[in-house]
């Protein structure tokens, strides 16, 4: 199959401070719509933010300005900022671009590199402009976080 290149130079995208470059085995968009999407083998890349998926739709406001993104299926994410340095895997992820928001859910797993933590759980929600992160397990196992301590050794 061949790869699909497609950059979007988005005016959302200013907040983030570069291009959003997405590739992916397939591409669909009808003119007029309010959805593009992205199937197999999907790789968006911003800056030193990535999200690879097996499909990503991306939304469009009226001025056919991304207003969403929703990665689908087998979720790798990588998101880098002066306050952050996390990646993680989970089973759907949907960011707001306005809202700087990232929204994890299924099976997530969130490695924070830069403290050395983990957090696991259902739901996760990091909202980069508040400064917070919400973890919610709605199964039958509990939200789960692993912090290094130092050694009294």
């Amino acid at each position: 199959m061949r790869k699909v290149s497609l950059i979007i130079a988005i005016s959302t995208m200013v907040i983030l401070g570069g291009n959003l470059e997405i590739t992916s085995d397939d591409f669909f968009y009808k003119d007029g719509d309010s959805k593009a999407t992205f199937s197999g083998n999907v790789v968006a890349k911003e800056s030193k933010n990535l999200i690879n998926s097996n499909k990503l739709l991306v939304f469009l406001d009226s001025n056919s300005e991304a207003n969403k993104y929703k990665a689908i299926g087998n979720v790798y994410f990588e998101i880098v900022n002066p306050k952050k340095d996390i990646n993680g895997t989970c089973d759907t992820l949907t960011y707001l671009p306005k809202e700087d928001k990232y929204i994890l859910n299924g099976k997530v797993k969130i490695e924070d590199r830069r403290n050395k933590r983990k957090v696991f759980g259902d739901e996760i929600i990091v909202d980069n402009k508040k400064g917070t992160s919400y973890a919610n397990s709605k199964g039958k196992k509990p939200v789960k976080f692993i912090f290094k301590i130092k050694s009294n050794k």
